[in-house]
C-alpha cells in the first residue's frame, strides 16, 4: 500500500514515538510510507527527506508543541492546514495514497484530510487518542463557545469521512457513539495504544540510579507530559502523604505546560522528596524506566470523557507495576486490574493511599504485576499487534 501519515510532531534522529513506531511497522511490512508532521524547528522552510527508509515532508508551521499561551497554540493549530496544503502541492500533488492516518490530535487537520481523500480516493483511518473538544472542555481549557463550536464542527467531519475510527476502549467507542448518534457505529473498532518492542526488560541497567544520585531508594516515576491533562496536585498529594518516608522518592521526567507550575508548588510546599530530571530521549528515558519500582499515572478526575494514557504502555512493556490516578467513569483502570499490572483510584481528593502501600509494601506483589503487565504488553500492545489490527480491520472486515 502506499500511506500517508499526518502527524502533530515526528522526532528527529533515533528518538521515537508511537506514531513513528506504527509508521515503522507498516514500512518493515513493504508498504510505502510518506509522513507529514510540522519541521522541529517552527518557520524553517518545507523540506522533503528520506528519514528511516522513508519519505518525511516537514512542513513549515508555527510552534504547536510546547506553547503555554493557549490563544497562540490555537492560532497555531488552525493555521496547520493552510501549511500542510500549501507543503502538499509543491511536493506530493503528484502522489496517490491508498490510506491516510491521522491521529487526534490535531483535529483542525480534518479538512486537509479530506481534500487530500477526494483527490487520491484514498481511504482515511482516524487514529482517536484524544476526543475533543469534549475532553478539553471538561478541564476548563476552551472557553469560548465559538471555539467549541469550530472544534465540534472539524470533529463532525472527521467521524463523518473517515473509513474507520480506532479507538482506545470500548468505553471510548461508546462515549463516540452516544455523543454522535447519528455516527455510522460500524466505523468505530478498538486499536489500543501500543509502542515498539524494546527487547528483553529485564536488560540491566548500568549505574542509572548512582549518575542520578538515586541508589537505595524506593523510586515512583511520573514521565511524560506534564499539563493540565494530567492534574499535577495528584503529584504534590503523593509526595505530601509520603513526605515522612525517606526512603520514597517521586521522579518527574518530562516537559509540558505545568511544569513550571509543578515545580514551583514542590518547593513551597519544601517537598524534598520529589527529583525533576529533564526530558530524555526515548532510548535513556526506557533505561530509566527499567530501573524504577512504581510507574505512576495521573489524570484529571475532571474529564468527562474515558481515557487511556500512553505511559502505561511503557511501564508494562518494562515491567513496572502501576499505580494510576484517573477520572472516574473510564475503563482504563479496569483495563489495568484485569491485567494484573497494577491498581486504580480515582484522582483529586478520592486518592486511595491503601494501594499506592500494597504496591510500595510488597517487593513480590509488584514483581508479580510487573510480570502480568509484560504478558499484557506483549500480547495485546506492541507495534506489530497494532499494525495486524488495523490491517485486520481495514482489510478483513473486523468491525466492533
Amino acid at each position: 500500500m502506499d500511506i500517508l501519515f499526518l502527524m502533530l510532531s515526528m522526532p528527529e534522529g533515533a528518538s521515537s514515538d508511537m506514531y513513528v513506531d506504527l509508521a515503522e511497522e507498516f514500512r518493515d511490512h513493504g508498504h510505502n510510507v510518506t509522513i507529514m508532521a510540522p519541521h522541529t524547528i517552527p518557520d524553517k522552510d518545507t523540506v522533503v527527506v528520506n528519514e528511516r527508509g522513508m519519505k518525511v515532508v516537514r512542513v513549515r508551521a508555527k510552534q504547536t508543541q510546547g506553547v503555554k499561551n493557549m490563544f497562540k497554540k490555537g492560532i497555531a493549530l488552525a493555521l496547520l492546514p493552510y501549511y500542510f496544503r500549501k507543503a502538499y502541492d509543491r511536493f506530493l500533488a503528484n502522489e496517490k495514497f491508498d490510506w491516510i492516518f491521522m491521529p487526534t490530535p490535531p483535529i483542525t487537520l480534518i479538512d486537509f484530510v479530506s481534500f487530500v481523500k477526494s483527490r487520491t480516493h484514498a481511504k482515511f483511518y482516524l487514529i482517536l487518542r484524544d476526543i475533543h473538544p469534549q475532553s478539553a472542555a471538561s478541564i476548563g481549557l476552551i472557553k469560548y463557545r465559538w471555539m467549541y463550536d469550530y472544534l465540534d464542527k472539524r470533529a463532525r467531519k472527521g467521524y463523518a469521512i473517515a473509513d474507520r475510527i480506532g479507538c482506545m476502549s470500548q468505553g471510548n467507542i461508546d462515549f463516540v457513539a452516544r455523543t454522535y448518534p447519528q455516527l455510522d457505529r460500524s466505523k468505530l473498532v478498538i486499536l489500543l495504544n501500543w509502542q515498539k518492542d524494546t527487547g528483553t526488560p529485564d536488560t540491566a541497567v548500568t549505574d542509572i540510579r548512582d549518575k542520578y544520585g538515586l541508589s537505595d531508594r524506593f523510586l515512583v516515576l511520573f514521565g511524560g507530559t506534564i499539563g493540565l491533562g494530567q492534574r499535577i496536585e495528584n503529584i504534590i498529594s503523593l509526595a505530601r502523604h509520603y513526605r515522612d518516608h525517606e526512603d520514597i522518592v517521586f521522579v518527574i521526567i518530562g516537559k509540558g505546560v505545568q511544569k513550571d507550575r509543578l515545580e514551583r508548588l514542590a518547593a513551597e510546599s519544601g517537598l524534598e522528596n520529589i527529583r525533576f530530571i529533564n526530558f530524555l530521549p526515548r532510548n535513556e528515558y526506557l533505561d530509566f524506566v527499567r530501573s524504577v519500582d512504581m510507574g505512576l499515572i495521573s489524570i484529571n478526575e475532571n474529564y468527562k470523557v474515558p481515557t487511556c494514557p500512553s505511559k502505561a504502555v511503557s511501564y508494562m512493556a518494562l515491567k513496572i507495576p502501576i499505580f494510576a490516578m484517573i477520572n472516574p467513569g473510564s475503563d482504563y483502570g479496569d483495563m489495568i486490574e484485569k491485567a494484573g499490572a497494577g491498581y486504580w483510584t480515582v484522582g483529586g481528593d478520592a486518592i486511595d493511599f491503601r494501594k499506592f502501600d500494597a504496591i510500595y509494601a510488597d517487593k513480590n506483589l509488584r514483581k508479580t504485576m510487573g510480570e502480568c503487565g509484560y504478558a499484557f504488553y506483549s500480547n495485546n500492545l506492541t507495534s506489530l499487534n497494532a499494525y495486524s489490527t488495523i490491517m485486520e480491520q481495514i482489510y478483513g472486515g473486523s468491525a466492533i
